[in-house]
């Protein structure tokens, strides 16, 4: 290209139907790339509203670092923003894999990565396959001010990201959004502001993995009730099983199980058409005793490891398959199992 037709001279003399089709074969990098070189041609690919083609997005917060990993169908791109001094460094590897670092000064970490992040999620048009946002994940050896510090980021990050898509006039599209968190509240920045069907919670802290996350909040959103798979991990609950049973598949755990509890889940599981599979974890070492005597069984199985397990078997209303009622020490599992996979010495209540 000669000095007298600069390459932006050039692009933006070109007719918007021209410059939407060359924009439409360029990939996510390009794009960026472009971007940059000058107001107008930010401006430009913003109306344009290209589609971000963003597949999966995963961000770990930390109290000094923030690292986005963006995936989408043929790369990926790291970018990791860390603190420094009263600037940032922004370090990225993407499509050649080699690692290039700039440093922005006088910019806050937090709010640089919050403005890249939301420019990716801005153009976001296509339903992401999953977003992973670890906005409390302690290391074993972090220290009581290092948490501090963690929590304050990490509320600073999650206000930036909750105003933008509070804004927006549709939800964020997302099969499955997991999470690392310290309480339900940080769950809440987010989760109201998407579309999505499977939702994991898990413990960030590194101690008190029994501890009750109460969640009353979520289950009177509009998402919990469109939910098809919830796995909460290293937390404690304290729901009813009905806010429970209109899942597909449910990970939790409970400090204890009663005799009403696996009967409401047994005959929830009968009559269903939906429900699949429950795993649900308590504090108890022997539960057999807690199936009503009156059915038939149990059959009993012991592993390689002489871990050994109680089962019982249902009839169901779906044709040619069974509900499998397994108890283990520490766990209860009501499986949706296929008839032909029912032990010969087993019976069927």
């Amino acid at each position: 290209m000669s000095a007298e037709y600069p390459l932006e001279k050039c692009l933006l003399t070109m007719p918007d139907v021209v410059m939407n089709k060359l924009l439409g074969l360029l990939d996510f990098p390009a794009v960026q790339c472009l971007r940059k070189t000058c107001h107008t041609m930010r401006n430009f690919i913003g109306a344009v509203k290209l589609d971000s083609a963003l597949i999966n997005l995963y961000i770990t917060v930390e109290p000094n670092s923030i690292t986005s990993l963006y995936f989408f169908h043929e790369t990926s791109i790291e970018v990791k923003y860390c603190r420094n001094g009263e600037g940032c460094d922004v370090e990225w590897r993407g499509r050649d894999n080699r690692t290039q670092k700039k440093l922005l000064e006088s910019e806050d970490f937090v709010d640089v990565a919050s403005r890249d992040i939301i420019s990716v999620l801005t153009d976001q048009k296509s339903v992401m396959k999953s977003l992973k946002l670890d906005t409390f994940r302690c290391p074993n050896d972090i220290l009581e001010e290092q948490q501090e510090l963690l929590y304050e980021v990490s509320q600073q990050f999650l206000s930036n990201l909750e105003s933008h898509l509070a804004s927006k006039p549709r939800k964020l599209q997302v099969k499955t959004f997991r999470t690392k968190v310290v309480n339900v509240a940080q769950v809440l920045h987010i989760l109201p502001h998407l579309d999505v069907k499977n939702l994991a919670i898990g413990n960030g802290r590194k101690v008190n993995y029994d501890a009750v996350l109460n969640i009353q909040q979520l289950i009177e959103l509009e998402q919990w009730k469109k939910l098809d798979t919830l796995n909460i991990y290293r937390f404690c609950v304290d729901l009813r099983v009905g806010n429970l049973v209109h899942l597909k598949k449910c990970f939790v755990k409970y400090e204890t199980v009663d005799t009403a509890m696996i009967e409401e889940l047994k005959e929830a599981f009968r009559t269903s058409s939906h429900l699949e599979f429950f795993r649900i974890e308590h504090g108890q070492p022997d539960i057999q005793h807690l199936m009503d005597p009156r059915y038939a069984g149990p059959h009993i199985h012991s592993d390689q490891f002489d871990h050994v397990t109680h089962s019982w078997f249902f009839s169901v209303s779906t044709p040619k398959r069974v509900l499998n009622v397994s108890l283990c020490p520490y766990e209860i599992e009501f499986d949706l199992d296929w008839l032909v996979n029912v032990p010969e010495a087993a019976t069927i209540n």
